[in-house]
């Protein structure tokens, strides 16, 4: 197993380093375009999360990535230096009264394209898979 960090400034400019810093994690180069497209969706999103919602986008904090990788599965874990969420308090994105809201599909859509999402309450942190 293959570990990695990396940290975000709490700006969203700092979005744009993400794809080089997956790059730089060995065997996303070899992953189909598909597979790596839905890896940069997830965290992008789990990252402007951590960046407006755990930071405040606070420049002084950062949000943090952590990933552990092998042959067959990639865990992410996403940190901020906010007070955490409940996920069980999230509304449904596809229920009528919820679709038209310009927010609120991330959890949503983190969880359509990733094999599995958790909020892990004691770390603070947003877990991540994806079987590769």
């Amino acid at each position: 197993m293959q570990s990695y960090n990396f940290q975000f400034q709490s700006n969203f400019e700092e979005l744009e380093t993400l794809e080089e810093k997956l790059q730089s994690i060995v065997g996303f180069d070899s992953l189909d375009h598909t597979k790596q497209y839905e890896i940069m969706l997830v965290l992008s999103e789990a990252i402007t999360n951590g960046i407006e919602h755990g930071n405040g986008l606070d420049p002084k904090k950062v949000v943090h990535l952590k990933a552990e990788t092998n042959e067959s599965t990639w865990v992410f874990e996403v940190s901020d230096e906010g007070k955490g969420f409940d996920p069980k308090i999230l509304e449904n994105p596809v229920e009528e009264e919820y679709m038209l809201r310009d927010h609120g599909r991330g959890w949503f859509l983190m969880g359509h394209y990733a094999t599995s999402i958790s909020w892990d309450e004691t770390n603070k942190c947003l877990r991540i898979t994806f079987n590769i």
